[in-house]
């Protein structure tokens, strides 16, 4: 990035913060910098631009309308500029960059294993950033350009979004042996023995409601007229999980998020077969934004990967 562009970048910065905390104070603090520094680069702003970009009579201070169109316009610029870098990186056939992608913790730590180490292998000089955060933000986050691509599981909800379906997994059930569905004795995962409505008999164990899998569970469980109860909930699947091994109650999972190495000492894992729910693993990006090779490369070895996944299950 050049001088000029990292001065651009740093000014959109300060006056996002300026917005969003409404002091200079505390738009300083957020930044890591002094308030006087942060009040003396917007006044020179101002006097160079020859007009008021901070309306500093107000509680919490707003821009001017000056101000939102400066920022607005920097921002286009910024835009163009790493449009430009996405260009430039063509050329150097990714032997640098850098990728931002946006996936949601809970499933994190299964997806991004499957993915991101044969990426970094094959190009180590591309810079892997990960934002674990909720679906919402994510996507957000793509259309304002924070991140470039996101991993998620269906549905996906913002029709600004273009997206590729990478792979469907299987639906699994942790069974453990306090439950009168336990099977004792079998050490591989199964198909689904019993008939699904003994389901409605069990406790539970399960992620969090803004979780994608909880969303899944509970349109498994209504559509067989099940009221779940629900003994704990975790934001991540893989408490989850581990309680339902040590007999807390059932846990509903995709394939990929149990262990390589599962035990079943304790516990049945079961998968489902059922049209109810189907777990399908997506990449999207904004359909506003001109893809880089870095982005078209990540998109091509995640599709190459999860589909490699989805044929061995």
């Amino acid at each position: 990035m050049t001088k000029k562009m990292m001065q651009q970048t740093t000014i959109i910065a300060y006056l996002d913060a300026i917005v969003s905390e409404g002091t200079f104070t505390q738009a300083a603090k957020s930044l890591y910098i002094s308030q006087p520094y942060l009040s003396k680069t917007i006044t020179k702003l101002e006097e160079e631009l020859q007009t008021q970009l901070v309306e500093r009579n107000r509680t919490p201070m707003e821009l001017t309308y000056a101000g939102e169109r400066f920022l607005t316009h920097m921002k286009k610029m910024q835009n163009q500029y790493e449009d430009m870098v996405n260009e430039l990186t063509l050329i150097t056939k990714l032997k640098y960059g850098r990728i931002r992608i946006g996936v949601h913790p809970i499933m994190g730590s299964f997806l991004l294993p499957l993915i991101l180490p044969k990426f970094h292998e094959k190009y180590p000089g591309i810079v892997l950033k990960i934002m674990e955060q909720d679906a919402k933000t994510t996507e957000m986050d793509l259309l304002e350009n924070k991140v470039d691509l996101y991993l998620g599981m269906m549905p996906i909800h913002n029709e600004q979004l273009s997206y590729t379906v990478l792979a469907e997994d299987k639906w699994c059930v942790i069974v453990p042996d306090t439950s009168p569905l336990y099977q004792h004795g079998l050490k591989e995962i199964e198909k689904f023995p019993y008939p699904l409505n003994l389901l409605k008999n069990e406790k539970y164990v399960l992620t969090t409601s803004q979780s994608g899998i909880r969303k899944q569970a509970n349109e498994f469980l209504k559509h067989l007229d099940i009221k779940a109860d629900v003994v704990m909930e975790s934001q991540n699947i893989s408490t989850a999980a581990a309680l339902a091994r040590k007999g807390m109650g059932l846990t509903f999972l995709p394939k990929s998020a149990l262990n390589n190495s599962e035990l079943m000492d304790s516990y049945n894992i079961f998968y489902i077969e059922t049209s109810i729910v189907r777990t399908r693993y997506f990449i999207a990006y904004s359909k506003e934004k001109t893809l880089s090779s870095v982005d078209l490369a990540m998109i091509d070895m995640a599709k190459d990967l999860m589909k490699a996944y989805s044929d061995s299950i």
